[in-house]
């Protein structure tokens, strides 16, 4: 378990960059966060996944669980870069433990985990080829890690990385959306740009529902009732298929609660909902992420009471996300089928482990080798 290190020592906290580079455990989390805050508003960072409050949000409900580190460089005084390091907790190959260092906020354990998408580093562009040296540099220094993870990077905010990491194993998956900004600029409608099939589903089943209520949530004590309700129904619909659900974890509920408080006022959490008269069809709570809506958590009422709940709910908000100047609709990763049918464009997240040379993965490749080779005689 990673305790709070000391102030850095000079021997660890310049290499042969410009740039002077610190390490700091949770102890100086406040410290930190200042710095964050400072850097990410100079910068105009509007990335969400790298912004304070996402990361103190993140510390102050899963940096119990998951031991964590600031590495910062700095220039003149002036913060240059910032991220944080987490460390999860030992997991095993087969039958040898391994223990991994993450990039920003992942590493949390699966049950609890808010699974971190367009992730990225918070640093000044004129310094992000030394930030990255430099942050590859520092972890390295720390040995207790034997496998280095970027989870859920953009392809541009990795690779750099991937630059200066030869022979790291590259995951990708796609994020599809639909393109907001392109089709406003064509003739600011949704439904020309969706496949037929989709087109003529969407209106029957408008037809079928009839008048409904659109409600974009942007005051705090209506949120709070569309939020409770999500979790209501999404609870309910996971529970009928006999699976937990996300909310069953009080610690990923209590982060979503206060990252929807914080960041509703800021424009950065949009909240949604769907009525047909006293009935709900759905509700959504999206992240904004350089203008581009995340499509984050949903809940949905159930298809015996309404046809295609999913479907007519996202595409209802799409269609006033248009109108109120968005540029993307994102329907981040999985396989759904709505993600298909109301998506017309495709972005790419990464998913990479660089792997130190340790004797445990020859042990594991051997090991590996010989299952292949008893279960091909």
């Amino acid at each position: 378990m990673l305790t709070a290190l000391r102030h850095p020592d000079p021997t660890e906290s310049r290499g042969t960059s410009s740039l002077t580079t610190h390490r700091f455990g949770p102890a100086y989390a406040v410290e930190m966060l200042v710095k964050w805050h400072e850097l990410e508003r100079r910068i105009g960072s509007r990335q969400l996944a790298t912004s304070r409050v996402w990361t103190e949000t993140w510390l102050r409900h899963l940096g119990d669980v998951t031991p964590s580190e600031f590495v910062i460089a700095e220039q003149d005084g002036i913060t240059r870069g910032i991220c944080l390091l987490t460390h999860s907790g030992i997991h095993s190959k087969g039958p040898l433990p391994i223990n991994s260092l993450h990039l920003g906020t992942a590493g949390d354990p699966p049950e609890d985990g808010v699974w971190v998408e367009y992730n990225g580093l918070l640093v000044e562009e004129a310094f992000r080829h030394e930030f990255v040296r430099e942050l590859i540099r520092i972890a390295a220094l720390d040995e207790s890690w034997d496998e280095l993870h970027l989870d859920g990077f953009s392809r541009e905010q990795a690779q750099e990385l991937i630059d200066q990491l030869p022979g790291i194993e590259i995951t990708t998956r796609p994020s599809p959306y639909f393109d907001l900004r392109a089709a406003r600029e064509a003739d600011g409608e949704i439904l020309p740009h969706l496949g037929r099939s989709t087109r003529s589903n969407i209106r029957r089943r408008l037809r079928e529902y009839g008048e409904v209520t659109c409600e974009w949530v942007d005051n705090p004590t209506q949120a709070e009732e569309v939020f409770s309700e999500l979790i209501s129904l999404h609870q309910a619909r996971w529970k009928s298929d006999g699976k937990p659900g996300l909310f069953s974890s009080q610690r990923f509920q209590d982060f979503q609660l206060e990252l929807m408080t914080r960041c509703l006022d800021d424009g950065r959490v949009v909240l949604f909902r769907v009525s047909q008269g006293e009935r709900t069809v759905g509700c959504l709570m999206l992240l904004v992420d350089n203008n581009r809506l995340l499509d984050y958590l949903s809940g949905f009422a159930p298809f015996d009471q309404f046809a295609s709940p999913g479907l007519i709910v996202h595409f209802l908000c799409m269609t006033e996300a248009q109108r109120r100047g968005y540029d993307a609709y994102d329907f981040l990763i999985g396989e759904h089928q709505h993600k298909r049918n109301l998506s017309n464009a495709e972005a790419e997240l990464i998913w990479a482990t660089w792997r130190r040379p340790r004797l445990k993965y020859k042990l594991l490749d051997a090991a590996r080798y010989l299952k292949k080779i008893l279960m091909n005689r």
